[in-house]
């Protein structure tokens, strides 16, 4: 004989059943209403979230021209810094070429 998984109220009396009933109702209308709660809880906070995130990429937006501005300001200045004496350019480029090749060969002598 199979067992049945459901609940079987055929041992209750009539009443007891009409409770057990009204009670199933109940919870269905109640676990209903929290499901439509959180659907509007999920709408809300995704709309507030796609309004942050817009707000962000304005800002992040608004910074990064900004900073475009200040980098071209200081990468013309040094142009013509380099222009008028190259030597302290080439000076830190041999010395930056040193320090990499030093960091280099360490890391081939720890293999």
């Amino acid at each position: 004989m199979a067992h049945s998984r459901g609940f079987d109220l055929s041992h209750f009396t009539d009443d007891a059943q009409e409770r057990f009933g009204r009670q199933f109702a109940s919870l269905a209308r109640d676990a209903g209403h929290l499901s439509n709660a959180l659907a509007r809880y999920g709408r809300g906070a995704r709309h507030e979230v796609n309004h942050m995130a817009h707000d962000f990429a304005d800002e992040a937006l608004h910074q990064g021209a900004a900073a475009a501005r200040v980098l071209g300001k200081q990468a013309w200045k040094a142009g013509k810094a380099v222009r008028r004496d190259p030597a302290p350019t080439m000076a830190a480029l041999v010395g930056l070429a040193c320090l990499v090749s030093l960091v280099m060969a360490s890391g081939n002598r720890r293999r």
